[in-house]
């Protein structure tokens, strides 16, 4: 009913009206929609002051180039690999599955990935971030509040995988055995996806990837040393492949420690390093209230624009049906002249 009254009204109103029009909603419904409100375009990734480590604190993400240290050429997953990474998260409460870290070689389903989800760190290969596939995956659940620091190590090999908290065992799984990204084209990645859209809030103070599985040993003494002195410095005596000691204290790089040329990119502006448009799948479509504000947004965007279309499209269509009709009629009185012309005076009146 409200199209059909809008269309008799649009009867008053002229083409070159309508098409300014049409023009002047679908600018707005662009300008909001490419600068949506209340975001930065900033890399929202700061050094934290006093003590080394980043502050992700929106949207924010720290990036390597394509490197191959990390590869699984390099024997790691026969020989097993170990993660250790010291954090604090900012909260609990943030919605969806979001990256503290992630190794991705260009497929969702080779990526090795650390995550938040609510109060929990969940450690898995691939993209089944809701958990729908049943993918095998290992996770620890953060009791502190408000979070604290936590000392996250992650071990795994032909055994299975286990996460230690501050030193101490957590869990293992004997089935699950983690893989790393199959050739050299592999980012490491801190505080989100490839594609910006899993943004992580929290603190991040230290970071160290080995080549070989860490003893409960190990794990403890790693602890007691980080305890001691706060930083990870202690690991430059462990082979490690990769070293972050975030100490830098400021600059756009976090140099890699660990002998290797593995620096972290902290860039001014947010980077999306995988553009992907009408990707989203149904397994990625998460009913939060950012989703339904969103939908609910680009109906009232779009409704308003349709009926302009819709009624600059029928007035377009009226004209040029009356231009047909002009032109039918001249032709029709241009052909009678012709005729009276050549023949009237001798056929007498044709018409």
């Amino acid at each position: 009913m409200l199209i059909l009254d809008f269309l008799k009204y649009q009867e008053k109103i002229s083409l070159k009206c309508l098409v300014g029009l049409s023009v002047t909603v679908l600018f707005v419904i662009l300008f909001f929609g490419l600068r949506p409100k209340d975001f930065n375009f900033s890399n929202h990734v700061k050094w934290i002051t006093g003590q080394p480590g980043i502050r992700f604190s929106g949207y924010g993400i720290a990036y390597t180039d394509p490197i191959k240290e990390l590869s699984k050429e390099d024997g790691s997953e026969a020989n097993g690999f170990s993660i250790e990474i010291v954090l604090k998260p900012a909260s609990y409460h943030e919605d969806g599955f979001n990256f503290i870290l992630a190794i991705h070689n260009g497929k969702d389903s080779n990526q090795l990935l650390v995550g938040q989800w609510h109060s929990s760190i969940i450690v898995m290969n691939g993209d089944d971030y809701n958990h729908k596939r049943r993918t095998k995956r290992i996770a620890v659940k953060l009791t502190a509040v408000p979070p604290t620091t936590r000392f996250v190590t992650i071990t795994t090999g032909k055994d299975g995988t286990s996460i230690y908290l501050d030193g101490q065992l957590i869990r293992s799984k004997k089935d699950l055995v983690l893989k790393m990204p199959e050739n050299g084209k592999s980012r490491l990645l801190l505080g989100n996806s490839v594609y910006g859209r899993n943004s992580w809030k929290g603190d991040l103070y230290g970071l160290a990837f080995y080549r070989h599985i860490l003893t409960d040993q190990d794990v403890k003494k790693h602890f007691d040393n980080w305890f001691k002195d706060k930083n990870i410095l202690f690991a430059q005596k462990y082979k490690t492949v990769v070293l972050y000691l975030f100490d830098e204290k400021g600059g756009s790089k976090v140099l890699d420690h660990g002998g290797g040329n593995c620096d972290l990119e902290i860039p001014s502006r947010m980077q999306i390093l995988d553009k992907k448009v009408l990707s989203l799948t149904w397994e990625q479509l998460n009913f939060d209230s950012g989703s339904i504000q969103d939908i609910i947004i680009n109906f009232a965007g779009f409704i308003p624009l349709g009926f302009v279309l819709i009624a600059t499209f029928v007035k377009a269509g009226e004209q040029r049906f009356r231009f047909l009709l002009t032109s039918l009629k001249v032709a029709h009185v241009t052909i009678r002249q012709i005729i009276h012309f050549d023949y009237g005076k001798y056929c007498g009146k044709i018409f």
